[in-house]
């Protein structure tokens, strides 16, 4: 009797679990439904942010409690983030559109291609006025150096004009003179002492003559000085004026940063853009860099050991260094990039071992071992927050092609960074170039005209750079 009465209350307690999972579970759902519903409302009233704020406050919710996203969330989600995007784009926003960025990579479900576009449109709309307000710029300083120039020559026209009048006048002074001393000439003409005085009056007439002369090219020589000092005052600040507009040339399309990192993430219109002094690091600074490169190190003979790939990590990051650099980059950026280039195959380490070191791979079998991009994330941690997006991006892209046909996003061109476009050239030389167990390796000319034989594939300007070294 006392067994079946602990039997009963043992299935009691147990229900009354089930019944507690299922109706915490019914309660998130219509946390979920409320939050959509919100979004809903808010939508067709036109409030974008409020609705913007429920449909991400929905979905959050979702997948925090593995909720599946059901088509009307999606929909709706779709809708309002593109007019949440058309409205930045109208009036655009710094902070809403890095939010919209970071919520499309925590929610890839929504992230569309017409969101891509619309994201890729703000981004070149954002790049056209910073070009437009350096064009201003350049044209105000331009139109500034014009009026300093004709100032110049107008002042160095008046000089001109006051020297030509001041000596017209020393010479009619001195055509008086000699007007005065003839006819006191002709009035001693009949006496030796007329005679003395005319001889008298010429040489204090030829002494005073001598030293106006000497006066005048003194003077002369002065006024040239004056001149030719103010000439080089005049291109010294024109050379100055041109330093400054070549600077806001240098730095004018190159400011798509993350906010948090300071560095160049996102493809790069061409390289060397931030070629501008950079401030010298402290020793703190230099020392973390040291100990994470230290770290990179230690990281990337792990991924040696695992793939068999004797040394890779030092040979990829050596040569991507250099290229970095003869690229125009700077040291610290250069520095990142080695540091990068180190473990950007992290992701090898959760891969099967008897995939990394199959000869023959099912289609099944090659999808899992591409996987290896997306787990790379999880043996970096120890990267400071700062330099993250370099070491995501050298990790994620490195498998993209210049045509876009390469993988996981299919970007192209200069729309892939900088760190995975020098990655993707280096990591395919080193591997052509070295031995392997089912083949020898090419020789350097060979894996050089294999690569630049596949422009569509590699960056040309890497694969120069490249070649310049080797």
């Amino acid at each position: 009797m006392l067994r079946s009465k602990r039997i009963l209350l043992a299935c009691l307690s147990l229900l009354l679990i089930v019944s507690n999972v299922f109706s915490q579970s019914d309660m998130s759902v219509a946390l979920v439904e409320k939050y959509l519903n919100k979004a809903a409302t808010s939508y067709d009233e036109g409030n974008l942010s409020e609705a913007y704020k429920n449909i991400n406050g929905s979905m959050t919710l979702a997948k925090s409690n593995e909720i599946d996203f059901e088509s009307n969330l999606i929909m709706l989600a779709s809708s309002i983030y593109t007019a949440y995007l058309k409205d930045i784009k109208n009036h655009y926003s710094n902070d809403k559109f890095i939010d919209v960025k970071n919520n499309l990579e925590k929610f890839p479900e929504i992230n569309t291609i017409t969101m891509k576009k619309l994201v890729q449109q703000i981004e070149a709309q954002e790049v056209q006025k910073k070009e437009d307000k350096r064009d201003a710029q350049l044209k105000k300083q331009s139109e500034d150096n014009q009026k300093m120039i004709e100032t110049f020559q107008q002042d160095s026209q008046k000089r001109d004009e006051q020297f030509k009048k001041q000596s017209e006048q020393f010479s009619e002074s001195i055509q008086k003179m000699a007007e005065s001393n003839e006819k006191t000439t002709n009035a001693f003409m009949n006496g030796i002492g007329k005679i003395i005085v005319i001889v008298v009056v010429i040489l204090v007439v030829i002494v005073l003559f001598i030293m106006m002369i000497i006066w005048l090219v003194h003077r002369a020589s002065r006024q040239n000085q004056i001149q030719q000092q103010q000439y080089a005052e005049a291109f010294k600040l024109l050379a100055q004026n041109q330093s400054q507009t070549n600077q806001l040339m240098i730095g004018g399309i190159t400011e798509l940063y993350n906010s948090d990192s300071g560095l160049k993430l996102a493809g790069s219109s061409r390289w060397g853009q931030e070629s501008l002094p950079e401030p010298e690091q402290t020793p703190e600074e230099k020392e973390a860099l040291r100990e994470l490169a230290a770290k990179c190190e230690d990281l990337g003979a792990k991924i040696d050991q695992v793939t068999g790939r004797k040394n890779n990590s030092k040979n990829v990051s050596e040569l991507v260094y250099k290229i970095a650099m003869k690229l125009g980059l700077s040291q610290s950026v250069s520095m990142i990039y080695f540091c990068a280039s180190m473990v950007y195959d992290a992701g090898f380490l959760g891969i099967e071992e008897e995939l990394l070191t199959a000869e023959n791979l099912t289609e099944e079998q090659r999808k899992s071992l591409q996987r290896h991009i997306d787990l790379a994330e999880d043996y970096i941690q120890f990267v400071p927050k700062k330099y993250w997006d370099v070491f995501i991006h050298a990790a994620k892209y490195h498998h993209e092609n210049m045509d876009g046909s390469g993988n996981p996003e299919g970007l192209k061109g200069d729309a892939i960074p900088e760190i995975a476009r020098i990655i993707r050239v280096v990591d395919s030389y080193v591997a052509l170039s070295s031995k392997r167990s089912y083949r020898g390796g090419m020789d350097k000319d060979s894996a050089l005209e294999k690569l630049e034989s596949q422009s569509n594939i590699y960056d040309p300007d890497v694969i120069k750079v490249l070649a310049d070294i080797i």
